[in-house]
């Protein structure tokens, strides 16, 4: 099995297109964020290094713990910077006031550079073109693996320095191969498919869920206990086995074996956390599959 404060997207597609349509929108360009989009759609918004003080986080040795401040007033949006060490910049120029955005500027926080998208704007239909490409599966429509690995680096640290619950839920189709073996390869990705539209309609927009190679499949539940998250992936677990997966003139079976985890005080990385319900996988499998297996499971309690 194993070998992105502001909530940057739904999975779910109407969400998508509702949210850019109704709020501005930044685009970061660079670093290991680059393809990230900003829903500006709090106020105040602070930029910055600290994940506990910034609703956007971006993890740049260049950007200051808190960089600067985005306001909305109106229809107005405005950036200031908060005395940082690298300088916040509009168009290559050093803003040292409040400084109105306008449409398709650069906005630069030390050398990492967001494209400003106003309200309403046409544009922000080639935005969101631009963050699929970045961070979705095109096939799935959920978040690419190396997308969804930086959000849980991001949503594990946080959660460990506002102490706040976390948990992630690992999925594997059951006997996946075999659907291949029997059915075709193209039977294979129309299950991946259906799997992951059912997921969809039942996961909250603040949850990430996304493909992490194969028929296997991440979910990050942030703000939630494991009791909670044990539940809902057994909403999902139902889901799955009562879905009727016809493919052509064929049904095909299908369930799925699921482990959740959670940050305790024993998981020093994510990686502590992905193994930890990968293990529970694990268990699920050798205990007749179609299973959740946690921390929770009744039989672990």
């Amino acid at each position: 099995m194993t070998d992105d404060k502001t909530i940057i997207a739904s999975v779910n597609t109407e969400s998508q297109v509702t949210d850019i349509k109704s709020s501005p929108v930044l685009l970061q360009y660079d670093g290991g964020g680059a393809g990230k989009r900003f829903l500006l759609n709090q106020n105040p918004i602070i930029i910055g290094r600290k994940a506990e003080k910034s609703q956007i986080w971006i993890d740049d040795a260049s950007v200051s713990r808190e960089h600067c401040r985005i306001e909305i007033v109106d229809k107005d949006v405005t950036a200031m910077d908060l005395g940082s060490l690298n300088h916040t910049y509009i168009n290559d120029r050093i803003i040292e006031s409040t400084t109105k955005l306008v449409h398709s500027d650069m906005l630069r926080v030390g050398n990492v550079r967001l494209r400003y998208f106003a309200h309403g704007n046409a544009d922000q239909l080639l935005v969101d073109r631009i963050y699929r490409i970045a961070v979705m599966d095109r096939m799935l429509n959920i978040f690419r693996k190396e997308y969804l690995l930086e959000k849980l680096e991001e949503e594990f640290s946080n959660s460990k320095s506002q102490e706040s619950d976390f948990s992630l839920a690992f999925l594997d189709l059951d006997k996946f191969k075999s659907v291949n073996d029997t059915y075709g390869h193209d039977a294979g990705d129309f299950v991946l498919k259906q799997t992951c539209s059912v997921i969809r309609k039942v996961t909250p927009a603040h949850y990430l869920f996304g493909r992490y190679g194969g028929e296997e499949l991440l979910i990050l539940m942030p703000k939630t206990n494991i009791q909670v998250a044990h539940e809902f992936c057994e909403l999902i677990r139902h889901s799955i086995e009562t879905e009727v997966y016809q493919y052509q003139d064929t049904v095909i079976p299908v369930t799925i074996s699921i482990g959740v985890s959670y940050s305790d005080k024993t998981m020093l990385s994510s990686l502590d956390l992905i193994k930890s319900a990968d293990n529970y996988v694990y268990q699920s499998k050798r205990t007749g599959r179609n299973k959740v297996s946690s921390p929770a499971s009744p039989s672990t309690a």
